[in-house]
């Protein structure tokens, strides 16, 4: 486990959503420390997450693209170059409208691994260093009037 990996080492994987996570597909590369986690996300036109809460803050910055974010009842719509915060324990999912993808940078501390993403999250420890992660954090599936918040911003 090194300080630094290069690009080509880290692991790749698609994450197709279904069921209570909801639609679409996303490419992911995740690292992380003790107290962090970085995810490189490329979500496919028409991925729609359902609602979720985790005990993570992140900090998103969009690499190219456009996607919508939802926090509770806000939307807002990001493009290339914004910075959008999504505080711990609050409900929010995320909508890829256009025909494009978008490639969102995001950060979570603690870190958020959950099961998949844990697993092939490249972790970034010196050596002889002994891993303490805090958390790590797991997404939450929550009951929340999505339709509702999206119908204030998107015509049906």
């Amino acid at each position: 486990m090194p300080l630094h990996v290069k690009s080509a080492d880290v692991k790749e994987y698609q994450r197709d959503q279904s069921g209570e996570a909801g639609t679409g597909r996303m490419v992911v590369r995740k690292a992380h420390g003790n107290e962090c986690s970085l995810m490189i996300a490329t979500r496919k036109p028409g991925y729609h997450t359902k609602p979720h809460e985790h005990e993570s803050e992140q900090i998103n910055y969009v690499l190219s693209g456009e996607i919508w974010f939802f926090v509770k009842d806000k939307g807002f719509l990001c493009k290339q170059g914004d910075f959008h915060r999504i505080p711990a324990n609050t409900v929010h999912w995320a909508y890829n409208r256009s025909d494009a993808d978008c490639t969102v940078a995001e950060a979570h501390a603690p870190a958020l691994l959950g099961v998949q993403a844990g697993s092939a999250a490249e972790a970034l420890f010196d050596e002889g260093e002994t891993p303490n992660v805090r958390g790590p954090g797991v997404n939450k599936f929550v009951p929340f009037d999505q339709d509702g918040a999206e119908a204030k911003y998107f015509s049906k």
